[in-house]
């Protein structure tokens, strides 16, 4: 017979095998009441938005946390170094100095972002988070990214939830409020140039812009970085529903996709 202390290490070792396997990831190591004080925001997105004054930068000094859902992440290649994430009141993306963020942060998992010492600065009227102002060129200072080092300080990881809806809006609807956010325009189409074609310029690892347009000719465009998984892919010659992160340059309208499961477009175009 085996004895009880035996059969309680095959026990622990049989455990760990499966865990170094299966790459276990013990989520909930707080307490119960650390765990929900930890993921109870006491700022919204929109919030922490309003703080920003386009073309500068602003530190934030309380100890506040948005609590927000991934809405995109590294996994196609699409999003570099970076993050969307969005509560029920808006958007925002996370610069993070790292990749195979997709790893540990994959659409989904709900976070926890302690702001204090995080600062806001947009590129081209994006609102991005990050750790710092790069401003080395005063001319062009730049919003630094989170140092991979500081991810577990600043970042708290929940659970993952099952289903993110996209919200449903025009392109005509489409304003700030709805950066980084994950949305859904129905009945749009490539316009006639843009339509299969790459949606990015593959060899020479290019990002390249493609034109969407709805049947009130209403338009916008869909930004696909050269590294993306899918870039060498053709774009459909349908009319239909697209899904992706609403973005913006300057006074552009962007949608990023991320893969080519946000595409449905199977219908005939419009007349």
């Amino acid at each position: 017979m085996i004895n009880q202390t035996v059969f309680q290490k095959r026990i622990m070792w049989g455990l760990l095998l499966v865990c170094q396997f299966y790459s276990c990831e013990k989520l909930y190591d707080a307490p119960p009441a650390e765990l929900e004080k930890a993921f109870s925001a006491d700022m919204t997105i929109r919030e922490l938005r309003a703080k920003h004054v386009m073309g500068k930068f602003e530190q934030i000094n309380e100890a506040k946390t948005i609590v927000a859902v991934v809405v995109a992440d590294d996994a196609s290649d699409n999003f570099y170094k970076s993050l969307a994430v969005q509560d029920s009141t808006g958007g925002i993306t996370i610069r993070m100095d790292g990749i195979k963020l997709t790893a540990n942060y994959p659409v989904g998992r709900k976070l926890a972002i302690n702001l204090k010492g995080l600062w806001l600065g947009d590129y081209g009227k994006l609102i991005q988070l990050g750790a710092g102002v790069d401003d080395s060129d005063p001319a062009n200072p730049a919003l630094l990214s989170i140092p991979q080092s500081l991810f577990d300080q600043i970042i708290k990881r929940g659970e993952i939830l099952a289903t993110i809806p996209a919200i449903k809006v025009s392109i005509n609807q489409l304003n700030n409020n709805f950066q980084s956010m994950l949305i859904q325009l129905d009945s749009v189409e490539f316009v006639p140039l843009d339509t299969a074609k790459a949606f990015a310029d593959y060899p020479n690892k290019l990002s390249v812009n493609r034109t969407l347009k709805a049947c009130n000719n209403s338009s916008i465009l869909l930004r696909t970085s050269g590294y993306a998984s899918f870039a060498n892919a053709k774009t459909p010659i349908g009319n239909g529903a697209v899904i992706g992160i609403y973005s913006v340059f300057g006074s552009s309208k962007q949608l990023m996709i991320r893969d080519l499961a946000d595409l449905n477009m199977i219908r005939g175009r419009c007349k």
